[in-house]
């Protein structure tokens, strides 16, 4: 009996310990398998390199060939890119324009309700107020019953600079931690950039003129997972030229030209279109027996003159730089690939050939009628296998774009 004890207290004491065992190792397991899972989500695995882009333009270009490059502007589309540097440039003012009170009576009307139902009298009633007092309020408010309406109305206009700066550089120093914490890419000090010996020298040239100097960290992808980048430099022709190149009023002439409308028919009872469509027919007219003037049949050789779209393509962007483009970084196997598609924009003076009868009339009327200053595109498109740490330059008749890639702690396959 005592035997029988004996060896029973051993076996359960022995099965204790095996449970126990199992238990441990379970537990042991379980928690490493935790920790490796908590690691996984810290380290995606994403291969973090850096790019710095030096862009400069060439200042003495001479095109032998002018049909090169059409004065038909392509455009670029930017939707799904990513940004580095607009929030940057142009911060939000949601906060500060709700903090203003709710204009009163007539003034909380938006902008297509005035232009339809105030008259010339009240326009130039409000234009003869203080500038605090014209701007100290705003005119969308929360009005449930015609909140439809005012939804698709706004009077938050961006203001972008008149001028990029030519380093647009960050702050976060592109340690392994930063990597593995960031949810996008982001620009580094410029203290860690490479290219700046080369900046200076082209900015010491008399040929040659800096745009754009930046450079960040990005994961890097397979070409159809990756996303394009969009590079902006330069000055910003929005309030002079829209992205086709075609000129443009600025906002505040054309809020001036319409008061002055209004003022001079309702105040004074004359309009600026009473001369009406035939002003001038009788100069054209006599032009013509003296025989100083004829019609011609337009020759459609000459109508190189680019016409203006009907509609936008879709994502084309809101402000028009000096250069805009995308560039698109993506790996093939273990070998980095450069995708560049940029436009250069310079505004020159062309002479359109006339088309009709009315712009052949118009150009006797007003010789320079169709000497006006438009805002012409440069493409560039290239595709190049790359090597990290080389310097690759990307050339243009008109510009050059310098790149170069460097591995970072997590460059290595993941």
């Amino acid at each position: 009996m005592m035997e029988f004890y004996m060896r029973f207290s051993g076996t359960a004491v022995s099965f204790l310990a095996r449970t126990f065992s199992g238990i441990m190792l379970f537990t042991t397991v379980f928690l490493l398998g935790t920790v490796s899972a908590g690691e996984s989500v810290e380290d995606r695995g994403y291969r973090w390199f850096e790019v710095e882009v030096l862009v400069f333009r060439y200042t003495d270009v001479e095109i032998e060939d002018p049909e090169q490059f059409p004065l038909a502007v392509r455009p670029i589309s930017i939707h799904n890119s990513r940004d580095l540097y607009t929030e940057r440039l142009t911060p939000p003012i949601e906060s500060l324009y709700y903090a203003l009170p709710v204009c009163e009576g007539k003034r909380r009307w938006v902008a297509p309700l005035r232009s339809v139902f105030l008259s010339g009298a009240l326009f130039a009633e409000e234009n003869q107020l203080p500038s605090a007092q014209r701007i100290g309020c705003r005119r969308l408010h929360d009005d449930a019953l015609v909140r439809s309406f005012y939804a698709k109305q706004t009077e938050l206009k961006t203001v972008a600079p008149a001028h990029l700066p030519l380093v647009m550089s960050g702050t976060k120093q592109g340690t392994r931690e930063e990597m593995l914490r960031a949810e996008t890419p982001f620009l580094v000090p410029r203290e860690q950039f490479a290219l700046t010996p080369l900046r200076q020298q082209l900015e010491r040239r008399r040929d040659a003129s800096p745009i754009l100097h930046t450079a960040w960290r990005q994961p890097v992808f397979t070409r159809t997972v990756g996303r394009r980048h969009r590079l902006v430099g330069g000055k910003n022709y929005t309030d002079q030229f829209d992205y086709f190149g075609f000129p443009v009023s600025p906002a505040n002439q054309q809020v001036q030209e319409r008061l002055q409308h209004y003022l001079n028919y309702h105040l004074n009872g004359v309009s600026m279109d009473d001369e009406g469509p035939f002003a001038g027919l009788l100069t054209v007219l006599d032009a013509a027996d003296r025989g100083e003037f004829r019609l011609s049949r337009p020759n459609s050789d000459d109508l190189r003159f680019p016409e203006r779209p009907g509609q936008n393509p879709r994502g084309i962007p809101e402000q028009v730089w000096e250069f805009d483009g995308l560039m698109h970084i993506y790996l093939v196997g273990n070998y980095l690939h450069i995708d560049t598609d940029f436009n250069l924009r310079e505004p020159i003076t062309v002479s359109a050939a006339a088309r009709d009868v009315r712009e052949q009339v118009r150009d006797f009327l007003e010789p320079d009628a169709h000497e006006l200053e438009f805002l012409r595109a440069y493409p560039f498109q290239q595709l190049r296998r790359v090597i990290s740490h080389q310097t690759h330059y990307f050339d243009h008749p008109n510009y050059g774009v310098v790149v170069q890639i460097r591995r970072t702690d997590l460059s290595n396959r993941r």
